[in-house]
């Protein structure tokens, strides 16, 4: 880990712009992240917990660059802004750093990518970086990207890759790791959605979705916990695909089920559910729905047999990403 996984309190290692910093010092910061797939959530009521899995693609990437004030533009702006403004507020400063936030690449939004978590995390530390404060990468989730409330996968897995597994044993502001395992290179992911889907979940509706849920039976909360534990992680451990898929495939469905009430069945609609079946009759090994979908995977042991399976597809069904499992937290420069 480095200085900024450790650190247990913010230290300006550099004054930013407010300082007597010149502006000739100050560098562009990049920094590049890639996906999160979420297996499902353990409960559907605090800690929640869960399983899910880095990808490289598709893949966020964000520019600081000095400016004159600051500044962001498109459809990050918004997020960028509140961030901006989280960040002051947590150093005790009264205004916004003067740096220009870009997205040179971002995922699909509301697609089960976990693309919000990764852009914000990669906004959030671009402008610490930017502006020579260390800050624990776990903090600035909380306290300044404002992530992890119910599920700290994409927030481990952007700062250290991997499949990861929450410890859910008691409420925390951001769930532990219980497992991180490096997943074998060869292994390839590719995930579809359907042309047509539900309308997706997020925001206030997905507040509303988890309040009408309330907490999980014991027996479905105990069963995925030994699913999790004694088939997903010893799989994973061993690259062994088969067991691998087979279990996040029974893991996925079951957590699925938590969420039939409000989202009509173990997927999220009739086009997700059609789509699951079509890909499991072609072939497809591990399919299941990221988070809310309507994002779907299936694994695969090479590119070679992910690329023949993909040319095979329904016609309905929109390639997302060709993927590969990554083992690394975000990169820098």
């Amino acid at each position: 880990m480095n200085d900024w996984q450790m650190d247990s309190s913010p230290t300006e290692k550099t004054p930013g712009r407010a300082g007597n910093r010149d502006d000739n010092d100050i560098e562009t910061v990049r920094i590049t992240t890639g996906a999160r797939l979420h297996f499902g959530l353990l409960d559907t009521a605090a800690p929640f917990g869960g399983v899910g899995v880095m990808v490289d693609q598709p893949s966020t990437q964000i520019t600081v660059r000095p400016h004159s004030h600051f500044e962001a533009l498109g459809r990050i702006a918004q997020r960028a802004n509140e961030i901006a403004r989280g960040w002051s507020d947590r150093i005790g400063r009264d205004t916004l750093p003067s740096c220009r936030v870009e997205a040179t690449q971002t995922a699909a939004a509301h697609c089960g990518l976990g693309s919000g978590t990764q852009l914000a995390m990669a906004i959030a530390e671009g402008i610490a970086r930017f502006e020579g404060i260390e800050m624990p990468l776990e903090e600035l989730a909380v306290d300044v990207a404002g992530r992890g409330k119910r599920s700290a996968v994409g927030v481990h897995g952007y700062i250290r890759g991997g499949l990861i597994s929450e410890n859910a044993d008691s409420p925390t502001s951001l769930n532990p790791i219980c497992d991180r395992i490096e997943l074998p290179e060869a292994w390839r992911v590719l995930v579809v959605r359907p042309a047509v889907s539900a309308q997706p979940i997020s925001g206030e509706a997905e507040i509303k979705q988890f309040a009408a849920l309330g907490s999980a039976v014991a027996s479905a909360k105990s069963h995925l916990k030994d699913v999790l534990a004694n088939q997903i992680v010893p799989a994973a451990e061993a690259g062994d695909l088969d067991g691998f898929t087979d279990a996040i495939h029974r893991y996925n469905l079951a957590s699925g089920m938590l969420f039939a009430n409000v989202q009509g069945g173990p997927y999220h609609g009739d086009d997700v559910a059609r789509l699951i079946a079509q890909l499991i009759e072609a072939g497809g090994r591990g399919v299941g729905q990221s988070s809310w979908g309507p994002g779907v995977f299936t694994w695969f042991d090479s590119a070679e047999s992910m690329d023949r399976f993909a040319e095979r597809l329904p016609p309905h069904a929109h390639v997302i990403a060709k993927s590969q499992p990554l083992n690394r937290g975000r990169s820098l420069g």
